[in-house]
């Protein structure tokens, strides 16, 4: 599963590569799936693509992909492919080059397979359930700062505005208990940068399981702490979650505390 993984990674990412050096810079054309949420055409392509290569390989496994939904598979097949076939799509269209592809594979509902490409850096993250985390086959770890006003935290706002507001609150909260903070635009790629060390944590009040099932493998095998808002264990089905090495994350529910949002 992994070399088919890594295979349909890397040439959506080709797709999403070839298709925004044909266009003159700056923004691209986009569609709207909400009053906020765009879309281009590369995304369901990319879903396409993702989607030929596992049921040739996989025709029993089940698939969950963002623009297609959910391709039923065998009774009889414990796994499921969830796939977000270009994350970051407002970073894409802008010509920013912060977005990728995500795939993850679960086991029931036990993500166990983790492989996100950033074609633009060309940088492959995976991660393998008892098998640890990788950046470009090289091992990857959290990181070791354990002081939180050293750290550099990092968040998301999603499309649902209520809790874009929320975690707005938060960061006002935040921003002088931290070194400081960034919005990356990108969740899955902000996630992975948790488990390579880039940011230290990682908040989100708004993602899907296409934003989490690879993700949660690669942070897993890297040594990192991952719950939701209520440091209950990460559900991927569940829309929050909150990520850092084991210090951070104890941290940040410590602090937290006194935020009255």
């Amino acid at each position: 599963m992994k070399e088919t993984a890594i295979l349909a990674a890397r040439e959506a990412g080709k797709l999403m590569l070839d298709w925004r050096q044909a266009l003159p810079p700056g923004p691209a054309a986009v569609d709207y799936k909400s009053a906020k949420d765009v879309v281009t055409v590369v995304d369901k392509q990319a879903e396409d693509l993702i989607i030929s290569h596992i049921r040739a390989k996989f025709p029993e496994h089940a698939i969950l992909g963002e623009e297609g939904g959910l391709l039923k598979g065998s009774a009889e097949s414990p796994y499921t492919w969830v796939i977000d076939p270009l994350d970051g799509t407002a970073n894409y269209a802008a010509d920013l080059a912060a977005s990728c592809v995500s795939i993850g594979v679960l086991d029931g509902n036990t993500p166990v397979l983790g492989v996100v490409y950033n074609p633009f850096r060309d940088e492959l993250f995976v991660g393998i359930k008892g098998g640890g985390a990788f950046l470009n086959d090289q091992p990857i770890r959290v990181s070791r700062e354990a002081i939180l006003e050293k750290s550099l935290m990092a968040f998301d706002l999603g499309y649902n505005e209520e809790r874009a507001i929320q975690q707005l609150r938060e960061a006002a909260f935040w921003r002088s208990r931290v070194r400081t903070m960034r919005i990356l635009g990108s969740a899955v790629l902000a996630l992975c940068y948790v488990a390579c060390g880039r940011f230290d944590l990682f908040y989100h009040g708004a993602l899907h399981a296409w934003d989490l099932a690879a993700a949660a493998v690669i942070l897993e095998e890297a040594g990192a702490i991952t719950s939701n808002h209520m440091g209950e264990p990460l559900d991927i089905y569940q829309p929050s979650v909150v990520t850092g090495n084991p210090e951070m994350h104890r941290l940040y529910f410590e602090v937290r505390k006194q935020f009255a949002g």
